[in-house]
């Protein structure tokens, strides 16, 4: 029985539709209480899909939060159980997430001292970020909004322009992000909202009203997303919208 809640919980968190968050905070902690028990570890085929669960999990919450809740199991004193939790954290670690945020926090906790070292690994950043892989060139992208931070503390914003695919000018820029809009990917959507809206409230005045128009009829479909999180973006850029849009056309979002 147990064996069939997992595969059901695995599932359940492996599709879009359910949010990071809430496995955060309403599943992991009943999730741990009652799975990650002793006796789990005994049962071969438990143990085997208990893993498997856990490694799903970390896949939608993020490496971080699972690790620290089974990493002082390894003190455990019954070598099965330390087995089991070695076998999860070697598993969840293999997830690209450990070393961006491991450099990522690294930067943010040196500083403005990192400031020697940002030249050359802008240019890493930037040979990634031209990979044939997407998979890598995400990882980049990911990096630098981890790191971005430190470049303007360090006064480094004309390298982080270098870091740019394309830096065309703000009226050239919105026309090229529509399409963009209907990438399926989640992560590309929600930042590709926030763009439209930093667009709207720092340069309006550099696009057509005619393509403000058309950006507000693609933002009006994006409510119609299965994630929260993209529902909720073009929402919070609404105010943002009044000032190229106007109050007849804005008020839409709501």
């Amino acid at each position: 029985m147990k064996k069939i809640v997992l595969k059901v919980v695995k599932q359940c968190v492996s599709t879009e539709g359910v949010d990071a968050e809430y496995v955060r905070n309403d599943i992991l902690p009943e999730f741990f209480k009652n799975f990650w028990v002793r006796r789990m570890a005994l049962d071969r085929r438990n143990y085997r899909q208990l893993v498997e669960t856990t490694v799903e999990m970390a896949n939608k919450v993020g490496v971080a939060d699972i690790v620290g809740r089974v990493v002082e199991d390894l003190k455990d004193e019954s070598e099965p159980y330390r087995r089991m939790v070695m076998e999860t954290i070697e598993k969840t670690s293999d997830d690209s997430n450990v070393m961006l945020n491991g450099f990522g926090a690294v930067v943010n906790s040196l500083g403005r001292r990192v400031k020697p070292y940002l030249p050359q690994n802008c240019g890493t950043i930037k040979w990634r970020l031209n990979n044939k892989s997407a998979k890598v060139r995400q990882q980049a992208a990911d990096l630098i909004s981890r790191i971005a931070v430190v470049m303007k503390q360090c006064q480094e914003e004309l390298v982080m322009g270098h870091l740019g695919v394309m830096t065309p000018p703000i009226k050239d820029l919105l026309p090229r992000l529509t399409p963009i809009l209907k990438n399926r990917h989640e992560k590309v959507q929600e930042n590709c909202i926030d763009l439209v809206g930093r667009i709207a409230d720092r340069g309006a005045e550099f696009v057509p009203a005619r393509e403000w128009m058309r950006i507000c009829f693609e933002l009006l479909e994006m409510l119609k997303a299965h994630k929260k999180g993209i529902r909720r973006a073009p929402v919070n850029n609404s105010a943002t919208l009044r000032k190229p849009l106007g109050h007849k056309m804005s008020w839409r979002l709501y």
